[in-house]
């Protein structure tokens, strides 16, 4: 699509009678937001009947939201500090001026001063503003890029890190939200122009794989792994993990009392873990590190089997990943290079056999980081700080993201070891996206559950629902494309309708109902609106008077709501939380509904013979001639109207592309003899 620049916009504006140039306010976007164009206007009104602010002034301005309160309203005490609304407000309704070309006279209401848009002027402005931007329309492309006052710039780098499982045990709800609010960072930043590298850091290292190494060497079958590694290995994890637990729970029991007496619990849980599962996890562990063959070829098979999983599964969810990064691909050179320098720094101290980066001393109430265990092994906190670097060699970024659940302070106390070492110029570009931990699938769907199996659940959901809604089924369509992709929808536009921070509500069969705001009410309606669509020339020309037909007060609002757009990815780009977007959509599918609706209403009155109820009958068919579908849809919906619902299409395409929604594709028209789903 064309870019929009400042002189195409002024040259509409000027031919809908106002004045340019557009009057210049330091927080308004023009090319960007829709609505501060009718702002600034009406700011630049407002700082010529009294003296103000200019910024206060246009901050001042704000769409209503109730239509009983007008299209905009105007915060007097923030236009005026100090001042008295009820002396301020009629001095500012006597002075407005009559017959502007874009808003009727305010009226007062308490602190604030109400007032319309005139309806005639919107369709001209949004519509072809919207048309002209397209699949750029409420994204601002220069944000991502070195330097924006340059065409030839570069896009800035972003690394996003997401979902990041670990291997050897159950994929968790944590791990499900991370992938969901991590595609949708990643989607968003590159709408604004970054170049973004999606990176997947896999649990594939440490004391949990070698705890499944030892279930291989004692459960392993290689018939069994041949015909279905993945479930096997979830079968070996089931079984060594049931052997490990009372083990695991003695050790936490003694430490526990031990806490409680003041005793060195390093020392009694020593005695558990010296012996049982525990010594056997511990020496695998070792040969690990060491580089044991063995060893290092069951892991690295492990690995490829859940790799190639996971990338399906990850596939079906419509997401993909650049780097397949993890524990094990960290180099033992870098690890050693940060260890040398931590301790150079006299950063280190031993604590109970292990060594730890003394964080408290310079001001980080957190627990010490560990970068050796009291095995002598490097920890987890070692390997990522190493990660974390050498991605910084590889890539050069500018900023990278890490979307996860922290209930340690794992990324402060990564953040602070960084600035220790004199890295705080990588540590301005670190980010840490924080998600609650908190989640309900994993009691729902019990344990040993595999990742495939939570979208497994989804289409047979998805199926049934659409079964069950034989007119939603007409316009969707049943197939198992079909299903899968609106429990797809379901699923992500669940996931992305709380903040992040809040409980991870699973419920497969709230996420493939029908309810407004759903993921699959979401999709029904859109394919409502593309079968309309589809019936009508793409390349309509409408002309001015045509416009004038989008007069009705459902339109001005539907008008307001797509120029809202703009403003809830600006939200959700502040705080990469896609609540904004969902929300978003959840407003604009009823004003939507309202429309599709009524034209259906139409279509099914248009023609009908008024008269007496012994009449009908024969007037219809004898001077009625039946009309086509399409013929009928020619004299409801207007040129006018086409564009307008153009706009709502390629809003929904934006809005839907962030959250990760793929459009079902039309059903193909089945055959005559095709099965009907009972």
């Amino acid at each position: 699509m064309a870019a929009l620049t400042v002189p195409d916009l002024e040259q509409a504006l000027k031919a809908l009678g106002l004045g340019v140039p557009i009057p210049k306010f330091t927080p308004a976007d023009v090319i960007n937001q829709p609505l501060d164009i009718l702002r600034s206007y009406l700011a630049d009104i407002l700082c010529s009947l009294v003296e103000c602010d200019h910024t206060a002034a246009f901050n001042s301005t704000k769409l209503s939201n109730d239509a009983l309160h007008g299209d905009f309203t105007i915060v007097l005490p923030q236009l005026c500090p100090g001042s008295k609304p009820k002396e301020l407000a009629p001095v500012l309704v006597k002075k407005f001026p009559g017959g502007h070309p874009l808003f009727a006279p305010p009226w007062e209401d308490g602190i604030h001063l109400r007032l319309c848009v005139h309806i005639d002027v919107l369709p001209r402005l949004f519509l072809p503003l919207i048309q002209k931007r397209g699949t750029t329309f409420g994204f601002d492309s220069f944000v991502g890029v070195q330097e924006p006052s340059s065409p030839e710039s570069t896009p800035r780098r972003l690394l996003v890190e997401s979902s990041s499982p670990n291997i050897a045990s159950e994929f968790q709800g944590k791990h499900l939200r991370s992938t969901i609010y991590g595609a949708f960072t990643s989607n968003i930043y590159e709408k604004h122009g970054w170049e973004v590298t999606k990176l997947n850091y896999l649990g594939d290292w440490g004391k949990d794989i070698a705890l499944l190494g030892v279930g291989w060497e004692k459960f392993g079958s290689e018939e069994f792994f041949e015909q279905d590694p993945v479930a096997h290995l979830l079968e070996v994890y089931r079984k060594i993990h049931d052997l490990f637990l009372p083990e695991s729970q003695a050790s936490r029991a003694a430490r526990d009392e031990a806490k409680k007496k003041g005793e060195d619990d390093q020392e009694v849980t020593a005695e558990i873990e010296s012996k049982g599962i525990y010594a056997e996890r511990n020496d695998f562990f070792k040969r690990m590190e060491d580089g044991d063959e063995t060893a290092v070829a069951i892991c690295k098979r492990i690995r490829q089997v859940l790799v190639d999983d996971y990338t399906n599964f990850y596939a079906r969810l419509g997401i993909n990943f650049d780097d397949y990064s993890g524990e094990s691909l960290v180099s033992h050179e870098t690890m050693d290079e940060f260890e040398n320098l931590l301790r150079e720094k006299g950063l280190c101290q031993e604590i109970g056999g292990a060594w730890v980066v003394d964080i408290k001393t310079h001001g980080l109430n957190l627990e010490a980081p560990k970068i050796r265990d009291r095995t002598g092994s490097r920890t987890y906190f070692l390997r990522y700080l190493a990660a974390v670097v050498e991605r910084s060699r590889k890539y050069n970024f500018d900023k990278m993201i890490f979307v996860a659940a922290d209930t340690n302070g794992h990324f402060p106390k990564l953040f602070k070891v960084l600035e220790l070492l004199d890295m705080a110029e990588l540590v301005d570009k670190l980010q840490h996206v924080p998600l609650s931990d908190m989640s309900q699938m994993a009691r729902k769907l019990g344990s040993g559950y595999h990742p495939h199996m939570i979208l497994d659940q989804y289409d047979k959901e998805a199926l049934e629902s659409l079964i069950a809604n034989p007119e939603k089924a007409k316009v969707i369509g049943t197939s198992d494309n079909a299903a899968s992709m609106l429990g797809i929808s379901g699923l992500l536009v669940q996931e992305t309708s709380s903040k992040r921070m809040s409980e991870h509500n699973f419920s497969i069969s709230g996420m493939t109902s029908y309810k407004p705001g759903s993921g699959s009410d979401v999709q029904y309606w859109y394919s409502r609106l593309r079968a309309i669509l589809d019936a009508h020339p793409k390349d309509i020309k409408v002309s001015q008077e045509e416009y004038a037909t989008l007069n009705e007060e459902d339109h001005l609002i539907l008008l307001l709501n797509l120029g809202q757009f703009p403003g809830a990815v600006q939200a959700a780009l502040k705080t990469l939380e896609p609540l904004h977007i969902t929300t978003y959509l959840h407003n604009l599918i009823p004003l939507l509904t309202d429309f599709l609706d009524d034209d259906e209403e139409k279509e099914e009155t248009e023609g009908q013979p008024q008269g007496d109820s012994d009449d009908l009958e024969q007037t219809a068919t004898e001077d009625t001639p039946e009309e086509t579908p399409e013929e009928k849809e020619e004299e409801v919906i207007s040129p006018a109207q086409i564009v307008l619902f153009q706009a709502v299409r390629q809003v929904l395409d934006n809005a839907m592309g962030l959250l990760g929604l793929t459009p079902i594709p039309k059903p193909e028209q089945e055959r005559v003899d095709s099965p009907v789903v009972e």
